[in-house]
C-alpha cells in the first residue's frame, strides 16, 4: 500500500479521541514505516497519551510510539532502517519512519522525534488549538523558556554542578569504541 497522509493523519486524531474516551489526553500519534525504493508501508504503530492513566508525564502519544517502534524494530534511528540491523522484516535494504500527530509535537516530542531519527512529521491541530479553553493544553512557556539559556530560565532552577568526576562517564565512552552508539542528532 503506498502513503497515504491523510489515512494516517485520520488515524492518529481517532487514536486521540479513544484516548480521551479511555481517560488519557486527548492526543494520538502513528508512525508508519515505508519502503525507501518502492514508498510502500511495510507496518505501523499508535501511541496514545496516557500521562495521567500511568501517572507517567512523559507518556505522551509521540513517544509512545517511537518506544514501541523503536523496541519491535530493535534500532534506534528510525529515520534509516536498514534490513540487516532490523529485527522484523523488509523486503528492501532501506526503509525510513514517517510519524503522524493529531497535535502538533510538544518540545519533549519534538526533542524524541529527533533523537529518533525521524525525518518527517505530519500533524493536524496546532498548539494553539490545543491550548484554546475548555482543552487548556498550553505549552508557550515551555516554548518560551526551551529558548532561553539554563540561567536565565525562572520556571525551574537549574544549575550547574562541576565535581571532580563530572566528566567520567563521558571520557570512558569516548574511549571506548566497542560501546554501541546512539543518538541521530547532529549539528
Amino acid at each position: 500500500m503506498q502513503v497515504a497522509s491523510d489515512q494516517w493523519i485520520r488515524l492518529a486524531n481517532n487514536v486521540a479521541l479513544e484516548a480521551v474516551k479511555h481517560g488519557g489526553g486527548p492526543f494520538g500519534a502513528v508512525i508508519v514505516q515505508v519502503d525507501n525504493k518502492t514508498g510502500k508501508v511495510l507496518r505501523y504503530w499508535i501511541g496514545y497519551d496516557h500521562s495521567a492513566n500511568e501517572h507517567d508525564p512523559t507518556a505522551h502519544a509521540e513517544i509512545s510510539a517511537i518506544r514501541e517502534a523503536a523496541k519491535q524494530l530493535g534500532v534506534d534511528n528510525l529515520g534509516e532502517i536498514h534490513r540487516e540491523q532490523s529485527k522484523l522484516s523488509q523486503n528492501g535494504e532501506l526503509s525510513h519512519c514517517i510519524i503522524y500527530s493529531s497535535t502538533e509535537p510538544c518540545e519533549m516530542c519534538l526533542a524524541a522525534i529527533y533523537w529518533a531519527g525521524i525525518r518527517e512529521v505530519v500533524f493536524a491541530a496546532t498548539r494553539y488549538d490545543a491550548a484554546v479553553p475548555g482543552v487548556d493544553f498550553s505549552d508557550k512557556l515551555i516554548h518560551e523558556e526551551s529558548t532561553k539559556s539554563y540561567q536565565d530560565r525562572q520556571v525551574v532552577t537549574i544549575r550547574q554542578a562541576i565535581t571532580s568526576n563530572s566528566l567520567d562517564a563521558f571520557n570512558y565512552y569516548k574511549r571506548h569504541g566497542e560501546i554501541k552508539r546512539y543518538g541521530n542528532v547532529s549539528d
